[in-house]
């Protein structure tokens, strides 16, 4: 069984009702400009056909950011949604 890597938890943001249809790309454009260390990854959950669930996760680089962007995307929509 492999270790959870507590640090790369720190890092991570859930972000809710994500529009099913939404790119990596605009989900990286919502959460960059508030991550000053960059985005080490964006994963959109898809289900066993591949669709998406419309939820994400991103995991920015610097743990310190990721209180700032969830205090800036909360509440906030992506295309309505």
């Amino acid at each position: 069984m492999t270790r959870r890597d507590d640090n790369r938890l720190n890092r991570r943001i859930y972000l809710m009702n994500v529009p099913y249809d939404a790119t990596l790309r605009e989900i990286e454009s919502l959460v960059k400009p508030h991550a000053a260390g960059g985005i080490d990854e964006v994963v959109i959950a898809r289900d066993k056909a591949g669709l998406a669930k419309g939820f994400a996760f991103v995991f920015v680089n610097d743990a310190r950011d990721a209180k700032r962007v969830v205090d800036y995307v909360d509440g906030r929509h992506l295309r309505s949604r």
